[in-house]
């Protein structure tokens, strides 16, 4: 058998996939393929499995081994070769053979032929028609996937992003500078993947997983692809544990669960991203990974987001995933995906793991000058069509698994800008129809000093009660309504209407209650903390204080407790439910502390 044993033929074999598929035009009978396994056998130094399979519209055998590589098989010429001696050893006894001997020979001989092998490499090769703004149009890949990940010259790497009858519109992962037109690009049958694991805690990446923090390479082998389907129904469990967030107006009436999509959204620089970071840094010690996807934004916000979180503690169970407001439009599209991608792994491991998209405002931003570049058909407010699944596939990817396939959970918390507070544009309701409740930040609370400026009407966690901690439920469970009551006769005094002792009492109350919900940032409260100091507004133990002093004595009262009744906080903490003897407790530090109070 001539050139069986060419170079690489072992290698190909060795790293090919199991069983390998043979493809011809016409069938081959058992012995030739148990004849092949044999001979492939001996190539590779172990036991080869061949599948044989009929395609009419194939020219001539193939051997596939992978995506990536094949082997044509030869058989004309051993055939003929062989059918030359045959002839020659029987001479002149070919006319008196019948023609079922004559069909039994042939059947035999090609039986019996044994092939030449010759690798072939299965990825296609095109040129570049045209390079420019991120964007490459490239022909003659006539069979390139969806997001395929296509190889330039100069080790350049694109996605297969628009398959178009004429051309491949790619979106390019490196310097566009080194991809000329005219040059050559081929296909690599692969997906895009990006490294995952512990290794990435503590770290910040680009796009494609790549450190940009200069603290050198990850140590890590394990890889997830960046973009893959979300778990079904059937693979899910209810959402019921919660995230505390350390923040009093969520943790009380806008509870986030582990499993949950809630989305924060509010006009620029009311703090958005500040509760973001105050979620983060409440982690401490929850056994929950934090992924931090920073989309767009300036290199010095970055920073900043990276020193708050490394001066808190918060980095040591954080990865932050940035793709720069100067960086190619495609690492803000990848990004989101990526930091997903991320925290799956953890999620998938039977660990829980919370990711921050900041902002898809300008992800989807990113998508629409992408679309536009590659002349996609645009709709309302110039984003093209599919902006919605773009959302949406990434959103759903955010699961509470169930304990058959490990218990673990991915949470999302999404944010989106709007302008001007308005809450009905294309993206900000696309974005709100898929998440599980929204969080919504009002600039005129925040003008009037009411931080966060979390508005409690429009504000709704569709997992509600369900996530929330037994303790802050039943102190809390009322304060949402108590809040509403109070707005509502707060205008309706406004107009000099007299109103008797019980409308007085409820909107002190209300009036208290809301100046308590006011917070420092990177200030988060525990557990704790908060059951005691909600304990006391709810239940009405603060009305004679004056509002002016309200923010002095929660400080006083959470010193108070931590000084006096470590015991009670540290039993709050273990129960996470209100006994009778931590309600007893509560009510004591709150009636002692009040008595020293000035």
């Amino acid at each position: 058998m001539e050139e069986v044993y060419q170079t690489g033929l072992k290698e190909a074999l060795n790293e090919a996939d199991q069983p390998l598929v043979l493809m011809s035009p016409t069938a081959f009978s058992l012995d030739f393929v148990i004849n092949l396994e044999n001979e492939l056998s001996k190539i590779a130094d172990k036991k080869m499995q061949i599948k044989a399979f009929t395609n009419a519209r194939q020219e001539s055998p193939v051997l596939f081994l992978s995506r990536d590589k094949k082997i044509n098989l030869d058989t004309k010429k051993s055939f003929i070769n062989e059918l030359d001696r045959k002839i020659l050893e029987l001479k002149g006894d070919v006319e008196t053979l019948k023609s079922d001997d004559i069909a039994r020979q042939l059947k035999s001989l090609i039986d019996a032929t044994k092939p030449t092998f010759k690798i072939a490499d299965m990825r296609q090769e095109g040129v570049v028609l045209q390079v420019g703004d991120g964007i490459a149009r490239v022909s003659g890949l006539q069979n390139v996937g969806s997001m395929e990940v296509l190889e330039f010259a100069n080790d350049i790497y694109g996605l297969a992003f628009n398959l178009a009858q004429d051309a491949v519109g790619c979106i390019l992962l490196g310097a566009e500078e080194k991809v000329k037109q005219g040059s050559w690009v081929s296909c690599t049958g692969q997906l895009l993947k990006i490294p995952v694991g512990d290794a990435m805690i503590g770290r910040i990446v680009n796009a494609l997983g790549q450190p940009i923090d200069g603290k050198g390479k990850i140590p890590t082998s394990n890889y997830r692809l960046i973009e893959r389907i979300a778990p079904g129904v059937v693979s899910r469990s209810p959402v019921k544990e919660p995230v505390q967030t350390g923040i009093k107006a969520i943790d009380a009436m806008i509870p986030i669960g582990r499993g949950q999509r809630e989305l924060i959204i509010g006009d620029r620089k009311i703090g958005k991203t500040t509760l973001a970071m105050d979620t983060i840094i409440n982690q401490k010690g929850n056994n929950l990974t934090c992924i931090y996807a920073a989309i767009g934004q300036k290199a010095a916000s970055v920073a900043k987001v990276g020193e708050v979180l490394r001066r808190e503690g918060a980095l040591e169970h954080t990865i932050i995933v940035a793709a720069l407001a100067n960086e190619q439009t495609s690492f803000k599209y990848l990004a989101p995906y990526a930091a997903c991608a991320i925290g799956e792994e953890f999620m998938e491991r039977g660990e829980d793991a919370l990711v921050i998209y900041d902002d898809l405002s300008k992800h989807a931003v990113s998508y629409r000058e992408m679309s536009a570049l590659l002349k996609r058909p645009i709709g309302r407010e110039a984003y093209p069509g599919d902006i919605f699944y773009v959302h949406s596939r990434l959103l759903e990817r955010a699961a509470k698994l169930s304990k058959e396939k490990g218990g673990g959970s991915l949470t999302a918390i999404p944010i989106i800008e709007t302008l001007g507070g308005d809450v009905t544009s294309y993206i900000s309701t696309n974005v709100i129809s898929i998440t599980d409740g929204q969080i919504y930040l009002e600039s005129g609370l925040f003008n009037t000093g009411f931080r966060p400026s979390i508005n409690v009407g429009l504000s709704v966690s569709r997992v509600g009660g369900a996530a929330q901690t037994k303790i802050i439920k039943r102190i809390a469970g009322r304060l949402r309504i108590d809040l509403s009551q109070y707005h509502e006769m707060q205008a309706f005094v406004k107009f000099g209407a007299e109103v008797d002792e019980t409308t007085k009492a409820q909107l002190s109350r209300g009036e208290r209650g809301r100046e308590l919900l006011k917070q420092i940032q990177y200030a988060p409260m525990p557990l704790a903390e908060e059951a005691v100091v909600l304990y006391a507004v709810v239940n009405s133990l603060i009305d004679d204080i004056p509002v002016k002093k309200v923010m002095d004595f929660e400080k006083g009262l959470v010193e108070f407790a931590h000084q006096n009744f470590q015991n009670i906080m540290d039993l709050i903490d273990e129960k996470k439910d209100l006994t009778s003897e931590i309600d007893a407790g509560i009510r004591q530090i709150i009636t002692e502390f009040k008595e020293t109070f000035d």
